[in-house]
């Protein structure tokens, strides 16, 4: 594992006009110069791209982390749905001149990137999933998730009018003791996730996400509410490369979710990092960049 760190990255924030008036808002981090992975982070983070950014720019990869609606300076838009990313992705593409790219996602951002690989497959390269999810609403979707996100699913399942409350008083207390909050995220880490956590720099950059996230709870919890939902597309029109890897001590997003929805993909790999949660899944982010960026098209 990677034991320094270049963190805080250099972010290069930038904006455009969608087709319906929308502003949609994005950073880039990593190589500027390197082929283009979109990074698709849970709801309202750029967590993941800051995380992965000294990585990229290690291995030649162009990182774009796009603000879905309601997030960073993109415009809230609550009639969207899932399927209807795919578009903005398609906008993005185009103002940034991309001709292909690969996509990045994790937990929350799993169906977004799977959506953009069924209704771009001509211009995105591969999708590689870290910490998938599945739909929250199908049944046993739950088996092996604990902990607080656990609450956060099964009131988006049964009880979404719930979730806006919960979240508020989250995000007051966030308010109030920001380094509270974003401690309260790491109880009871793996080694593995905590030797990433003790890197130059990266606890500040998950206490700087997590006060973002918990900026915005009414988004947040509109994004848990689609999760819970049918995502609006068939996993069958996903036809890219598409590959897996989870943590193998995951209790949010378990490794029992990513098999499930490998089986939907076409039988897609599933790679379980050994004595990994979520931030010790830093140790395969090379791979997994270089997979997103350079993964051939195959014939399913």
């Amino acid at each position: 594992m990677t034991t320094t760190s270049t963190l805080p990255p250099a972010e290069r924030d930038g904006e455009l006009s969608l087709p319906d008036g929308r502003t949609l808002s994005y950073t880039q981090l990593g190589d500027p110069k390197g082929p283009a992975v979109v990074v698709l982070d849970g709801p309202g983070s750029r967590g993941l791209a800051r995380g992965a950014a000294d990585v990229a720019s290690r291995v030649g990869v162009r990182l774009i982390a796009p603000d879905r609606p309601g997030f960073g300076r993109s415009t809230p838009d609550p009639r969207r749905t899932i399927s209807d990313w795919a578009r903005d992705m398609a906008t993005l593409a185009d103002r940034l001149g991309l001709e292909r790219f690969g996509i990045l996602a994790h937990s929350g951002g799993t169906p977004y990137a799977l959506v953009s690989a069924a209704r771009l497959a001509k211009r995105v390269r591969a999708v590689g999933l870290l910490g998938a999810l599945v739909p929250l609403g199908e049944s046993d979707a739950l088996d092996g998730v604990s902990g607080s996100m656990r609450t956060l699913f099964v009131q988006a399942r049964h009880a979404p009018w719930a979730l806006g409350p919960t979240l508020r008083v989250a995000a007051l207390q966030a308010r109030r003791d920001p380094e509270a909050a974003a401690r309260r995220m790491l109880h009871d880490l793996p080694d593995a996730d905590r030797a990433v956590m003790d890197l130059p720099g990266m606890f500040e950059l998950h206490q700087r996400t997590t006060a973002e996230i918990m900026s915005a709870p009414a988004e947040v919890a509109r994004e848990l509410c689609l999760l819970a939902r049918p995502w609006g597309f068939d996993f069958f029109d996903v036809r890219v490369p598409v590959e897996l890897w989870v943590g193998e001590r995951d209790t949010t997003h378990p490794p029992a979710m990513s098999r499930r929805l490998a089986a939907g993909l076409h039988g897609s790999p599933v790679h379980v990092v050994s004595g990994a949660a979520t931030f010790g899944l830093r140790s395969v982010y090379p791979a997994v960049l270089r997979f997103c960026a350079e993964a051939r098209r195959q014939a399913r």
